[in-house]
């Protein structure tokens, strides 16, 4: 039972993970904060779109982490039940 909720919140995880680093590189809370306030060197580089867009291709890609998980959940907790009866 605590191998299905370990893999479900690994699931929920994902999924959260995901999302945000989607969405919160365009957000204003990106642009207006403390490290871009102090350091204006690296105010260009993370505000580059480019920039902005790889760190939303690894929330997509996160995303689809969270997909392969959860077709595959079955497989992940049968495998997560056999690795604990070796170590048992």
């Amino acid at each position: 039972m605590i191998n299905k909720i370990l893999v479900l919140v690994f699931i929920f995880f994902c999924f959260e993970l995901g999302i945000f680093l989607i969405v919160f590189p365009w957000s204003q809370y990106w642009e207006n904060n403390f490290f871009l306030l102090y350091f204006p060197p690296l105010r260009g580089f993370f505000l580059n779109h480019f920039f902005r867009g790889a760190i939303s291709g690894l929330g997509i890609i996160d995303i689809g982490l969270g997909c392969w998980e959860l077709m595959h959940f079955k497989l992940t907790v049968a495998l997560l039940d056999q690795k604990g009866k070796t170590l048992q």
